[in-house]
């Protein structure tokens, strides 16, 4: 297993979290096996109690394991058909959707560009300055599902230069937080809209077909909002899942 970084300023709950879904997502541990205990965790990861039961929370949450009491935490069925809008991961991420769905994804387009007015001051940036932008299309099972664009300062897109996301492959989120750009805080806003034209042509789409907007801003612990996107989902291929949860005061510092 991987080992918490106690350097990251990640959430160590989130950390171990991202450790066993990737250990699910990968089949290490399969649907219906039990999982670790939290006292085996603890020894494991060297953490507090209280940290692994925050994890366990947030995996139920996404619907990754279930909770057995007094036997213990047991994997989930993965054939759930819904994609998962959530503050740590990006909409596009594969790991958000159920396993054993055909997800690909296109990139149309990638490089430097002077940024859209309202990009800009979605980025706190000057007017006109130039960012990363990073266009995508995904799929599910052959069919067109999500057109997404990211915008990035210069600093962040260039992180993804020579990366396998670039060409189409990988986590977006995964391969920023590889170069130290880590989500802490996050907006999601979702709307129906009618497609406009060039997305709708892209999701192939009649006219005034209503589809879902999704708009997000992601900052990292000092703030500063590193990666801007807007995504328009065919709701008629993907259900959006959005999963909410009490605020804690802190992030975990245990």
């Amino acid at each position: 297993m991987q080992k918490i970084d106690r350097d990251s300023i990640e959430p160590y709950y989130l950390q171990l979290a991202n450790i066993i879904e990737e250990n699910i997502r990968s089949g290490l541990f399969k649907s219906g096996e039990r999982i670790p205990s939290e006292s085996e965790l603890c020894r494991t990861f060297d953490l507090a109690r209280s940290t692994v039961r925050d994890t366990f929370r947030l995996l139920e949450q996404k619907r990754l394991i279930r909770l057995v009491p007094r036997r213990g935490a047991y994997v989930s069925d993965q054939s759930d058909n819904r994609w998962k809008l959530q503050v740590t991961q990006g909409f596009l991420e594969t790991e958000a959707h159920s396993r054993g769905t055909e997800i690909q994804t296109q990139v149309l387009r990638h490089g430097e560009e002077p940024l859209p007015e309202k990009v800009a001051q979605a980025l706190n940036l000057e007017p006109g300055a130039v960012g990363f932008e990073l266009e995508r299309l995904r799929f599910i099972n052959g069919l067109p599902a999500v057109h997404s664009i990211n915008w990035m300062p210069l600093q962040v897109g260039r992180a993804l230069v020579g990366k396998p996301v670039l060409d189409g492959e990988g986590s977006l989120n995964a391969t920023l937080r590889q170069a130290g750009y880590h989500i802490y805080r996050a907006r999601r806003e979702v709307a129906a809209v009618i497609a406009p034209p060039d997305v709708g042509k892209y999701l192939q789409v009649s006219k005034n077909f209503p589809v879902l907007l999704i708009r997000s801003s992601s900052r990292d612990a000092t703030g500063t909002v590193f990666d801007y996107y807007e995504s328009h989902a065919r709701n008629d291929v993907v259900t959006i899942s959005v999963d909410a949860e009490a605020l804690t005061d802190s992030p975990d510092a245990s």
